[in-house]
């Protein structure tokens, strides 16, 4: 039911020749004469184009995609509107640029997969139409109002709906009354809202109107349906009325439909026919011609056929030995590539196995000096080594650092990483990055952190805000190091795009030692050192800056870097952001908020935990850990042994490592819950994997903790479990 737009008036004073054309063609349009209209718009092109006039090239364009729109030519049709729109931005016309997008828009519109790009061109044809305001009925809007109808959004149907409304003067005289399309869209729009009393009352004005005007190919496209409504709404005897009219449009529509396929057909036989007869003479005398050239040539080309054939045949002996030989190489270079790739494939694997591995193995021991560190922090007798402690304390968390560094890198050259999109308050982030640079690490470089956020940076948004906060994180990190002495800014700003997303570009900017022109590519490859540029005390492992453009990458964005030796960087880099619903916004923050925690107990007195773990060093650890906060702790080494002394004695809680030797964490504690349902156990773990985590949810666990762990994550997960325990027992 798109509504097509031209005129029978146009604007500019062209040739009158041009213009009389114009007019002769109406009149046949009117008529449905559309093989006479076909003919009569082809001179018209033709006559255009020798005068270079690009108004009335768009009007014959545009005229010829309407007929053959109504002749259900629509491959014609949309070829001819695209040429429309092509010869009214070469008059510079904004009417008929507008009158282009609208009719090329609705050819589109017939087709679900091109509805995409016709919602862009009806908005184009609006935006002129808002811009021009001359009092025209914005049939674009109508349109857009229909075609959201269509796509089942009512929201944006209506907000359309209500502006080609507005548009609508009924003083003004159209060519198609658009308050007919107005009530049958209103109608719908109502239909699908149940409010059938308002649908009743506008698909009633459009009936009315329909039958005053006699607009026969509205009734065939809105009677059927009208008549269903009434039927479903118990109004039988309306429904038969319309239903019977339509029948009547119906039969005029088909008969009409056959009258002009056989004045199409006659027209078609009597142009083939006029064609033939005046081809025939000129055909007779070129057979004549042409039998006395035959006999001249006969022998020649006797002779040369037998010539070609001769050398047809060695070149295709030739050929084939030559692509036999391509073929056989062609194959032994595919086993060759087949083989690289399966090696190349087999050494990423174990590169990533290797990583985690290595990862879990470096873990285990590092959780052994951490732990150490945690109990000599808290040994008052200690308290003159607390600068020793201090500087252990940083060692041990660098190379944890490492550690995670080595695991990332290896994650994002695998397929299977993903990214997690939720709702978050980008704002708050970014607080929380600027406030994780201590005060002392910020006094050792001596540099101060500064943030400037814009305030048309939405709130929440849609993103993976862990991976967005490892990307600053790495970047403020490494100009911290880079800036001994000066300022650092993180620097927030946004553009918003027609789409409706948001373009948030992110900046760090340092006047710290730069980085020279040439060697500012170097620092994104993995354990890259500039040794020139480095501080003694910024040594790094060379993978932040990696990481970052890998996980950048990941996100459909870049890095961008500008710096200069001894007027500082700034590193770059801009994402497109959905801004949150306040639905996403309620899930999220629903999902997020925890129990209110207490406050941590100051100790564990009367309290009995199992430590389970076939490592003596991180046994003792866990047993000190525990122990200076009075707890009573007992220790099991294997599964086996954890079993028995849960069956003959009663813990608080379980401390389980998952890889023991024999029984491992998850068969110990599948086995423990089949008599013991109530104790809270904890898996101990230096695996980082995500797939830990929810198997050892499914075998029974209650939680999981990676090796080397936070202290006070630590005793908030046991404090955790403990009160849930406690609540379910009441």
């Amino acid at each position: 039911m798109a509504a097509y737009s031209f005129s029978k008036n146009v604007q500019q004073q062209p040739k009158p020749t041009l213009k009389a054309q114009l007019d002769s063609i109406f009149k046949v349009t009117d008529a449905n004469n559309y093989v006479a209209a076909i003919d009569l718009i082809g001179q018209l092109i033709k006559d255009s184009e020798q005068q270079q006039n690009f108004t009335y090239l768009f009007h014959g364009y545009n005229l010829l995609s309407v007929s053959h729109a109504n002749l259900r030519d629509t491959v014609q049709s949309l070829n001819y509107s695209k040429k429309a729109l092509h010869y009214a931005q070469m008059s510079k016309n904004d009417t008929l640029i507008s009158w282009a997008y609208n009719n090329l828009a609705a050819d589109l519109s017939a087709h679900k997969e091109s509805q995409a790009q016709a919602l862009e061109y009806y908005k184009k044809s609006l935006h002129i139409q808002r811009r021009l305001n001359d009092g025209e009925f914005n049939d674009a809007a109508l349109n857009l109002a229909e075609l959201y109808h269509k796509m089942g959004d009512y929201k944006l149907m209506r907000e359309y709906l209500e502006e080609a409304q507005k548009s609508y003067d009924p003083a003004y005289i159209y060519f198609d009354n658009p308050l007919i399309h107005l009530e049958i869209l209103w109608g719908d729009y109502y239909v699908s809202q149940n409010v059938k009393y308002r649908a009743l009352e506008s698909y009633n004005k459009a009936y009315e109107l329909i039958e005053e005007k006699k607009i026969d190919y509205l009734a065939l496209d809105f009677y059927e349906r009208y008549a269903q409504f009434l039927r479903e709404q118990n109004y039988p005897d309306r429904a038969y009325e319309v239903q019977k009219r339509f029948m009547e449009y119906y039969k005029n529509q088909e008969n009409l439909k056959a009258q002009e396929t056989y004045q199409l057909a006659q027209a078609k036989f009597e142009a083939a026919e006029a064609k033939r007869e005046r081809n025939q003479a000129k055909l007779q005398q070129e057979i004549l011609d042409n039998d006395l050239q035959r006999k001249k040539t006969q022998s020649i080309l006797l002779a040369s056929i037998i010539v070609l054939m001769v050398l047809f045949l060695v070149y295709l002996f030739y050929s084939e030995r030559l692509r036999l030989g391509l073929i056989k190489n062609l194959k032994f270079q595919n086993a060759n590539l087949e083989k690289a790739k399966i090696r190349a494939e087999k050494s990423e694997r174990a590169k990533t196995r290797f990583f985690s591995t290595l990862s879990h193995e470096m873990r285990t021991p590092l959780y052994g000096v951490t732990g150490m560190i945690t109990i000599f922090e808290n040994n008052p007798e200690l308290k003159k080594y607390k600068d020793e402690i201090s500087s252990l304390r940083f060692s041990a968390d660098h190379l944890l650092e490492i550690i995670n560094d080595l695991l990332d890198i290896s994650k994002l050259e695998d397929d299977s990483f993903k990214l997690v999109k939720k709702s978050f308050n980008i704002k708050l982030l970014v607080e929380d990055v600027i406030n994780s640079f201590d005060r002392n690490r910020l006094r050792n470089a001596q540099c101060t952190l500064t943030c400037d956020i814009d305030r048309n940076v939405p709130n929440y948004v849609v993103g993976d805000a862990r991976r967005i906060k490892q990307v600053l994180l790495n970047i403020i990190g490494n100009a911290i190091k880079f800036t001994p002495k000066g300022e650092v800014c993180l620097r927030l700003t946004v553009k918003h795009l027609e789409s409706g997303k948001h373009q948030v570009r992110f900046e760090v900017q340092d006047n710290g030692i730069g980085i020279p022109k040439e060697k500012q590519e170097a620092i994104f490859d993995e354990f890259s050192q500039l040794e020139e540029l480095q501080l003694r005390e910024a040594k790094g492992t060379g993978l932040g800056l990696p990481i970052v453009r890998k996980l950048l990458e990941k996100m459909g964005a870049d890095i961008e870097v500008e710096s200069e030796p001894g007027k500082g960087s700034t590193f770059s880099f801009e994402l497109l952001l959905e801004e949150a619903t306040l639905l996403q916004v309620t899930n999220t923050n629903s999902k997020k908020a925890p129990i209110p925690p207490k406050e941590l107990p100051a100790d564990f007195k009367g309290l009995r935990f199992l430590v389970v773990d076939d490592n003596k060093i991180n046994r003792m650890v866990t047993n000190r850990i525990l122990s200076n906060f009075k707890a009573e702790v007992q220790e099991a080494s294997n599964g086996k042994e954890a079993i028995e002394l849960v069956k003959n004695q009663d813990y608080d809680l379980i401390l389980m490592d998952i890889n023991m030797p024999g029984l491992n964490g998850y068969q110990t504690t599948q086995i423990i819950r089949d008599f013991e349902l109530d104790v809270p156990i904890i898996a101990l773990t230096a695996s980082v994997e995500n797939y830990v985590t929810r198997r050892a949810l499914e075998s029974g666990m209650n939680d999981v903790i990676s090796k080397p762990f936070n202290t006070e994550k630590f005793f908030k997960t046991i404090h955790e479990q403990m009160a849930r325990r406690s609540r379910a027992m009441h």
